[in-house]
């Protein structure tokens, strides 16, 4: 079976948003996931997988941002070719204001992280770390 049938067994339409639901495997933080092929298990974003097959190949340097703010929509109409500040920066509009803090969130207060794709607040952070070094003395 190809990737292309496979895919398209594995979503469905939402009709008063337009999102293509994905029902297949996800992550834990929400994204879609579908097997590669073969016997080594490699799995692959679904939405990445939705851009390649309906719009081509994602350029070095690019990621995908879901313009619906649904992380398991594979609709490749809601899908954007970005940078990866673009897309820190999309996002930033689409959460909250403040951090559990009431620090402003910013891109400047705003870092992220790498592996995991959750964003943090810096001075949260500092002040965690003056905290443990009161502590520590």
């Amino acid at each position: 079976m190809s990737l292309r049938s496979r895919f398209e067994a594995k979503y469905t339409p939402e009709p008063n948003t337009g999102c293509w639901l994905w029902d297949g495997a996800c992550t834990y933080n929400g994204y879609g996931r579908i097997g590669a092929g073969g016997k080594r298990g490699r799995t692959l974003g679904a939405h990445r997988v939705a851009w390649e097959l309906y719009n081509g190949p994602i350029p070095e340097g690019l990621q995908i941002d879901h313009r619906c703010r649904v992380r398991f929509c594979v609709n490749p109409r809601h899908l954007d070719l970005v940078t990866n500040s673009q897309n820190i920066r999309r996002g930033l509009h689409c959460t909250p204001k403040t951090c559990k803090h009431g620090h402003l969130r910013t891109v400047e207060n705003t870092y992220t992280y790498l592996r995991r794709g959750q964003r943090g607040c810096k001075v949260c952070r500092r002040e965690a770390y003056h905290r443990h070094l009161t502590k520590a003395n």
